[in-house]
C-alpha cells in the first residue's frame, strides 16, 4: 500500500496537467464560446475603431457576455487623443472624373484641397524630390522598399512631403486586388500637417503611369477627419489568485472601422473571452491572479495598454500574454526574456499531446506588449499561424467574421489557458528586467532604429 501511495505522488503532477488539458481542451471544442461571443461582435457592432458608437457598443456586448459567464468585468477609462473618421474623399479630375478607393490615414484632419497637380516621388525619400517640385502638388508615393535603403516609415514620408510644399499624400498599397492599407500618419496621436490616404495598388498603379508619361493628372481631396482629446477605455476581469502577483493576458478589442476587425483582433479577443470563461467555469484558485484585459486603441496608437502601464507598472506582474492574432497556437516566444524559459518549458513539457513544444525568443514591436516590455516586464506571444484568408485582408473591408476558424479560436483557448493556469501556480520567482537590460533587448533584437524612427524609443 506504500509503494502505491508513493507511485501516485511521483506520478500526479504530470497526469493532473494532461488531465486538466484534456478538459480545457474538451469543453473548449464542444462550447466554442469565443468563436460565436466575436460572430456577435462582428455581425452586430462591425469595425470597432476607439472613439466610435461600433466600439462603445461591442465594449457593452463583451461586458455583457464576461457577465453571463460569471466573471466580474470593469472599465479603466483613460484619456488619449481620438481619431474620427469623417467624409473623407479623393476625386480624379483629369484625365477623367472617378471617385478612388482612398482611405484616410489616421490623424489626418479636415482639409480641402482643389483642382490640385500630382506628381509621382517614386518611395518618398528626401533624395527621390531631386529634381521634382512639389510646392502645391499632390504627391503618389510608392510604399514598394528599393534595395539597399532603410524602411522609410509612411510618417516620416509625409514630414518629408510637408517640408517639400506638399499638400497632400497618397500611398499606394502593394497588395493587389483593390485593398488599402489602414494605418496611422504618425504614432505620437498628433494631427497630420497634409493629409495622407492610402490608395489600392490598381489605382495608384494607374496613377504612377500616368505622372510617368507626363499626363497632367488633377485631383481633389477632402476630409472631414477630426483629432479630439477624448476618454476611452480598457475592459478588464479576473480570475482572482491568493497572492499579490498576477499574470496579465492582454489583447486589442479595437479594430479599423472598413470590415469586422474579425482576424485582427477580433480572434484574439475571442481566445481571451474563450480562456477566462474556461478557467472561471472551472473554478482554478491559482496563487497569481489572471488578469484579463482587453485594450483600446491600439490602432492608432497602443493608446489603451501604454495607459495601463501607466496606471500598474508598480503592480507586481509575473508576465504579459498578448493576443495579437495569435492563429493556431502550437508554442511561446518569450520576446528576448530568456529567464521565463524553463517557467513555460515546465509547463508545456507537460501539455501531452496537445503539442505546445515549439519555442523562440525573437522581440518585436508596435502591439499591446510593447510598453510593458519597455518597463522591464516579461512579455509572451504565441507560436503559430493563421490561414492566408485570414490574413489577406489586414486592415481592409475583407477582414470580416467568414473569415474565422472555431477550432483556431478554441485550440488558442485552450493553450493560454494551460500556460496561464500553470504560470499563475509556478514556483518560478517574479522578476523585472532594468533599464540598462532593456536597452541590451531591444538592442540584441534590432529594435532601436525603428522605435527611433517612430519617436517611440524610450530611452
Amino acid at each position: 500500500m506504500k509503494k502505491l501511495l508513493f507511485l501516485l505522488i511521483v506520478v500526479t503532477p504530470s497526469f493532473f496537467a494532461q488531465s486538466f488539458i484534456a478538459a480545457l481542451t474538451g469543453k473548449a471544442f464542444t462550447s466554442n464560446y469565443g468563436y460565436y461571443m466575436i460572430r456577435d461582435v462582428c455581425d452586430l457592432a462591425g469595425g470597432r475603431l476607439m472613439g466610435s458608437e461600433p466600439n462603445k457598443k461591442a465594449f457593452e456586448m463583451l461586458k455583457k457576455e464576461l457577465e453571463n459567464k460569471s466573471l466580474k468585468p470593469f472599465y479603466e477609462k483613460f484619456t488619449s487623443p481620438v481619431w474620427f473618421r469623417g467624409e473623407d474623399k479623393v476625386v480624379l479630375k483629369l484625365p477623367f472624373r472617378k471617385n478612388l478607393r482612398a482611405y484616410a490615414l489616421a490623424w489626418v484632419s479636415p482639409a480641402k484641397i482643389e483642382d490640385a497637380k500630382a506628381v509621382f516621388v517614386y518611395s518618398g525619400y528626401e533624395e527621390d524630390y531631386r529634381n521634382i517640385d512639389a510646392t502645391g502638388k499632390i504627391v503618389v508615393i510608392s510604399q514598394e522598399r528599393p534595395s539597399g535603403r532603410d524602411e522609410l516609415l509612411r510618417g516620416e514620408a509625409i514630414k518629408i512631403a510637408a517640408a517639400k510644399g506638399a499638400v497632400a499624400c497618397l500611398f499606394i498599397n502593394e497588395a493587389k486586388g483593390g485593398k488599402v492599407l489602414c494605418g496611422v500618419g504618425n504614432f505620437k496621436g498628433d494631427p497630420l500637417k497634409i493629409p495622407a490616404f492610402t490608395l489600392t495598388f490598381e489605382e495608384g498603379a494607374k496613377l504612377r503611369r500616368l505622372l510617368e508619361r507626363k499626363v497632367n493628372v488633377v485631383l481633389d481631396v477632402v476630409s472631414n477627419s477630426r483629432v479630439e482629446t477624448g476618454e476611452s477605455n480598457n475592459l478588464v476581469a479576473r480570475i482572482d489568485g491568493t497572492g499579490d502577483e498576477k499574470i496579465v493576458i492582454g489583447g486589442h478589442f479595437d479594430s479599423w472601422d472598413l470590415g469586422d476587425g474579425a482576424a485582427d483582433n477580433g480572434h484574439g479577443s475571442a481566445v481571451m473571452f474563450e480562456a477566462a470563461a474556461l478557467l472561471k467555469e472551472f473554478g482554478i484558485r491559482p496563487k497569481r491572479t489572471i488578469e484579463f484585459v482587453w485594450f483600446n486603441g491600439e490602432e492608432t496608437g497602443l493608446w489603451g495598454s501604454k495607459k495601463y502601464v501607466e496606471a500598474h507598472k508598480n503592480d507586481k506582474i509575473f508576465a504579459m500574454i498578448n493576443l495579437d492574432m495569435p492563429g493556431k497556437i502550437n508554442g511561446f516566444n518569450v520576446m528576448g526574456f530568456d529567464s521565463l524559459s524553463p517557467a513555460i518549458k515546465s509547463i508545456t513539457d507537460t501539455s501531452g499531446s496537445f503539442d505546445l513544444s515549439k519555442s523562440m525568443s525573437t522581440a518585436w514591436t508596435n502591439s499591446d506588449h510593447m510598453y510593458f516590455m519597455f518597463n522591464g516586464i516579461p512579455v509572451i506571444t504565441p507560436v503559430g499561424g493563421m490561414t492566408k484568408e485570414m490574413t489577406d485582408h489586414y486592415h481592409d473591408f475583407g477582414d470580416s467574421f467568414d473569415k474565422l476558424d472555431k477550432d483556431y479560436i478554441s485550440h488558442g483557448a485552450a493553450a493560454v489557458a494551460f500556460l496561464a493556469a500553470g504560470l499563475a501556480d509556478s514556483d518560478f520567482k517574479l522578476f523585472r528586467l532594468s533599464p540598462d537590460e532593456v536597452k541590451e533587448l531591444l538592442k540584441k533584437h534590432n529594435l532601436e532604429k525603428r522605435l527611433k524612427k517612430q519617436e517611440e524609443y524610450p530611452f
